[in-house]
């Protein structure tokens, strides 16, 4: 009886982390958008984003530091469009010709990939918290397999995104709930057994 109840309390969390994983979701697939469309009309803007920044800039509204005022703000450099340089010739015209547009087009690009990397992993975690639900137990090789995947994908991306360290732990994390998954699946074995 009291297996049921503590069974009953994990599908219960698993239906709030599915509903946040849905919500996420929604978020990512919108900033992804809101990104792409972002970098649409700033690169089809041209010569007139650049001149526009200019403007902002020499009147003091948009600062291209990363000071807002007297203050610093977080440290994110985008980079002196000055450095930008490619060997096809008309992307250099381009680039020669408006700076600010490629640059801060080519950002916003980025940001659509990362943003919609992270709703595919809110979909794969939501993926996960729906099979747990539907399972008898959490402890069941379906189960444990997919968040393992689940928790080795993000762990990658850790690596690639955050950096090494975020990544080893992510593996660190995932190798110790995996350990912990395998016991769970044990002693649900055996307590299967007893009954």
């Amino acid at each position: 009886m009291e297996e049921n109840v503590k069974i009953a309390k994990i599908k219960k969390s698993c239906k709030v982390g599915k509903t946040v994983s849905k919500i996420m979701f929604i978020f990512c697939l919108i900033a992804s958008i809101a990104c792409l469309a972002a970098a649409i009309w700033i690169f089809s803007m041209g010569k007139d984003f650049d001149i526009q920044m200019q403007k902002a800039v020499d009147a003091g509204y948009v600062s291209t530091d990363n000071s807002f005022g007297s203050v610093s703000g977080i440290n994110i450099n985008l980079g002196d469009p000055s450095s930008l340089h490619s060997d096809i010739p008309s992307w250099q015209a381009a680039i020669d010709d408006h700076p600010f547009c490629i640059m801060y087009s080519g950002w916003c690009l980025v940001l659509a990939f990362a943003t919609a990397v992270a709703a595919v992993m809110m979909k794969l975690i939501e993926g996960v918290f729906e099979l747990i639900i539907k399972e008898d137990s959490p402890f069941t090789d379906k189960v444990i397999k997919r968040v393992f995947i689940v928790m080795i994908v993000i762990s990658g991306m850790a690596l690639f995104t955050a950096g090494a360290a975020y990544g080893i732990l992510g593996g660190v994390i995932t190798w110790a709930v995996r350990a912990i998954m395998d016991y769970g699946k044990t002693l649900q074995i055996q307590s299967d057994e007893t009954l």
